[in-house]
């Protein structure tokens, strides 16, 4: 019985936690963006808390359902409701099973297993790591978003998962959309 207390007392605190900090779950079409190698624009971009960041573009498929999202994050301005018909949120649900670049998006079900990968610290590439979540993104063709969204939000020497690439180590080097993971000593010391 105090196990059980405690138990939904923590699940209590934790999402209040979670609500004040704009964490939320979203219905209907969203970009999924896990798996997606980007493209720097040249440009820059501004996060919702005014940050400035290097642009890329990344495909990312368009997925209908239950996702999640941060309303006080990306571009977000505390709303699931897309901007209008035209553009979905980039946001997150996992999925064992879904289109991906790597596979030209194909929907053949041997194509669209999610593999996540690890790419190490010592590769310098957190800088270049993508990260696409909160972020607003156009409506294009055969079911596909296209997104702007920032680069460079960690330092080099960070260890970051992705699922781009479906397991092949080059997607690290893609500017893939990724969790940053660890960072070394050595980058925290020049923060």
């Amino acid at each position: 019985m105090i196990a059980r207390l405690f138990s939904i007392i923590f699940v209590f605190f934790s999402f209040s936690l979670i609500a004040q900090a704009g964490i939320t779950t979203c219905q209907g079409k969203y970009a999924l963006c896990a798996a997606s190698t980007c493209q720097p624009t040249g440009k820059t971009i501004t996060t919702s808390n005014g940050n400035i960041y290097p642009e890329v573009i990344c495909k990312c498929p368009i997925i209908d359902g239950q996702s999640i999202a941060d309303t006080t994050m990306g571009n977000m301005q505390g709303s699931c409701d897309p901007t209008d018909d035209k553009h979905v949120w980039s946001l997150f649900a996992p999925k064992k099973y879904y289109p991906q670049e790597a596979s030209n998006f194909s929907k053949r079900p041997e194509r669209m297993e999610a593999v996540v990968q690890k790419c190490d610290a010592s590769l310098n590439q957190g800088f270049n790591a993508s990260n696409c979540f909160s972020f607003n993104c156009k409506i294009g063709p055969n079911n596909i978003a296209i997104c702007r969204c920032p680069m460079g939000q960690a330092p080099a020497a960070t260890t970051f998962l992705t699922e781009a690439g479906q397991g092949n180590p080059e997607a690290c080097y893609q500017h893939p959309v990724s969790l940053p993971v660890q960072q070394t000593i050595e980058s925290e010391k020049g923060r």
